[in-house]
């Protein structure tokens, strides 16, 4: 901890925020209490009234000032930052109705069936040029021709959004929060007046991402596949089909049609092997990485997991420049802080969370899981010495070793896969549960397969896209048909997307407390420690052992008064309870009956955007 300055500021600015989002009170006002109790306790350090080495072992934290004065006034920062921004949210837009208002757009639109959805970035409402600048909206309107850097003006309706309707529902003020957006407006004439204040960068980056996307419509014939490699590259999945999304989220390879680390790795794979070819120096191919790592943010329109992806990319790439080993732990801090000072409100957004938990779980566990994984005992179904012999009898000695020396990296290909997905489930899994109420049994499977073609897919598209090769546009068709049929078919398979009852806040604080334990005591602390738990153990069981034999017939009898006191309290009736569900069009009622049974009344229908209500609303209620 003291040797990772930017690990103690990430946690003081999150406990700061999550005081502010939860608590809504101001840290500020206890730092004098905090800093009276802290003085106290250092104080009796230093004079040593305290007696009890061990005691004194365990207070030598205190007398770590810089630490906890960092500590500290991180707590402070963070916590006043939500305070204001929060109450910004809150009250900035609150009496504002139809009015002008004077933006530029700052984001490609969202296609939508009565027209288009754009990012904009407010300059002036009614001519106030203060106290609504630099916020941003969405802008709807049946205009589809506004371009990226256009300055507009309108007359329209600030819309506030909604907010959780339903207990685990979703709250759309919220990921607007997350996202850096007030509310949206809407408008029906938009007129241009010129060009707005945007940065050259950003400008730059949506002429190379219309480029993209007009590449690949000339060259990819099926619809279905070009919107799913724009998605794959580019993280843009508005206009995939939402039959497609539900596959790849039931088959839980969602996280293809997010770009995230995974694609970052081939991106930079791809930059390192052309710069290479072109003869360029390393410094020179470094530096250039980092520059196209930055532009790529803006490519593909700044998502959190991306921005994770890229700064960890970058702060590897400084320290090589430097001559530093890099520090992984400190690159995930440092990036989660920029992000987080950027917005703190980010820490709400769940593609966040669920992209650091599977990178942090990568990087404690991976190499253990692997090494697990190497053990004789594993991987033999797939590679039998039977079958092996087979193959190479009737071959010479060389062209066994090249099968034996192929069959093995497939093998290690195959764990290394394996690993990286386990990992990634270990922290993810219980989130997994909170969030969607799901989880997978065949996520390994799956991701077995499309990793075998999701890196070729990632490098051969942009290649064709920098190069015009009509032949790897045919290839990549073949290579997304695949990728399609796999999530199909996966997203079919029952166990695939099995629907969980939310778990409780205690169990899942409880399973990371247990990795936690878990990891320490087997990978940190494998020796001493183990040997002092186990002696722990043994003693606690075996004063249990004399126990139940002293009082063998008072504990029988007392299991079994439990049982018949848990049945006794099962039939006693319960009250009778009505529960009143928003599903947008009215509302369902869902009736508990003493005994009970249920009854659900107007389940509601599908509207006019395919949008199932049943599915969204009931299934996750009931799941809850």
């Amino acid at each position: 901890m003291i040797n990772r300055p930017i690990l103690i500021i990430l946690l003081g600015y999150i406990i700061g925020i999550i005081i502010g989002l939860y608590c809504n009170i101001s840290i500020a006002i206890f730092i004098i209490p905090i800093v009276v109790i802290y003085l106290s306790i250092k104080f009796i350090y230093k004079k040593s009234i305290i007696q009890n080495k061990k005691l004194k072992h365990y207070l030598h934290i205190f007398n770590i000032k810089k630490v906890i004065l960092i500590f500290l006034i991180s707590i402070v920062i963070s916590n006043t930052i939500v305070l204001i921004l929060n109450n910004k949210y809150d009250l900035l837009f609150k009496n504002i109705k139809e009015v002008q208002y004077l933006a530029t757009i700052v984001e490609a639109p969202t296609i939508k069936q009565y027209g288009a959805r754009y990012k904009i970035k407010i300059e002036s409402i009614n001519k106030d040029t203060r106290k609504f600048k630099n916020t941003y909206l969405y802008l709807n309107t049946k205009n589809k021709n506004l371009k990226v850097g256009y300055k507009v003006t309108f007359i329209g309706e600030f819309i506030e959004p909604e907010i959780k309707r339903n207990y685990g529902g979703f709250n759309y003020k919220e990921y607007l929060k997350s996202i850096g957006i007030y509310g949206s407006v809407n408008a029906n004439h938009v007129k241009i007046i010129g060009n707005g204040n945007i940065s050259k960068i950003k400008l730059v980056a949506n002429k190379v991402s219309n480029y993209i996307k007009e590449t690949v419509a000339k060259n990819i014939e099926n619809e279905s596949n070009r919107n799913l490699l724009l998605g794959i590259l580019l993280g843009n999945d508005d206009n995939l089909e939402s039959e497609i999304k539900e596959s790849f989220a039931g088959s839980n390879l969602s996280h293809l049609l997010a770009v995230s680390g995974m694609h970052i790795s081939y991106v930079i794979l791809g930059i390192s092997i052309i710069l290479s070819k072109l003869k360029f120096p390393k410094k020179i191919t470094k530096i250039s990485t980092i520059i196209l790592l930055i532009f790529f943010i803006f490519l593909t329109g700044e998502t959190p997991s991306v921005k994770r992806a890229c700064i960890m990319a970058i702060m590897s790439i400084i320290a090589s420049l430097i001559y530093r080993k890099s520090d992984t732990i400190t690159n995930i801090s440092t990036s989660l802080l920029i992000i987080l000072i950027q917005n703190p409100f980010s820490i709400m957004n769940i593609g966040l969370i669920l992209s650091y938990f599977a990178t942090l779980g990568i990087v404690l566990f991976y190499k253990r899981v692997l090494n697990f994984m190497k053990k004789p005992i594993y991987l033999k179904a797939i590679v039998s010495k039977g079958a092996l012999e087979k193959i190479t009898e009737a071959n010479n000695k060389r062209n066994k070793t090249i099968i034996k020396t192929l069959l093995k990296d497939f093998c290690n290909k195959i764990r290394e896969i394996i690993s990286v997905s386990i990992s990634a489930q270990i922290l993810t899994f219980p989130l997994s549960m909170l969030i969607f109420n799901k989880i997978s049994l065949t996520f390994l499977f799956s991701n077995i397969l499309v990793s075998l073609i999701i890196g070729v897919i990632i490098i051969l598209g942009f290649l064709s896209i920098i190069f015009q090769l009509k032949i790897c546009f045919n290839i990549l068709e073949i290579l997304l048909s695949i990728l399609t049929k796999i999530a199909n078919i996966f997203s079919k398979i029952p166990i695939s997307n099995i629907i969980m009852k939310t778990p409780s806040l205690v169990f899942v604080i409880c399973y990371y407390i247990i990795i936690i334990f878990i990891f320490y005591i087997i990978f940190l602390r494998k020796k001493q420690l183990k040997r002092t738990l186990e002696i722990m153990f043994l003693a606690v069981v075996d004063t249990f052992k004399s126990k139940l034999l002293v009082h063998k017939r008072h504990f029988f009898i007392s299991i079994l008064l439990v049982i018949i006191l848990a049945q006794s309290i099962k039939l006693i009736p319960k009250d009778l309870k009505i529960h009143f569900i928003d599903v947008g069009q009215g509302d369902s009622c869902l009736i508990i009956t003493p005994k009970n049974k249920t009854i659900l009344i107007d389940g509601g229908g599908s509207r006019a955007d395919n949008f199932n209500v049943r599915k969204k609303y009931i299934t996750s209620i009931f799941a809850r």
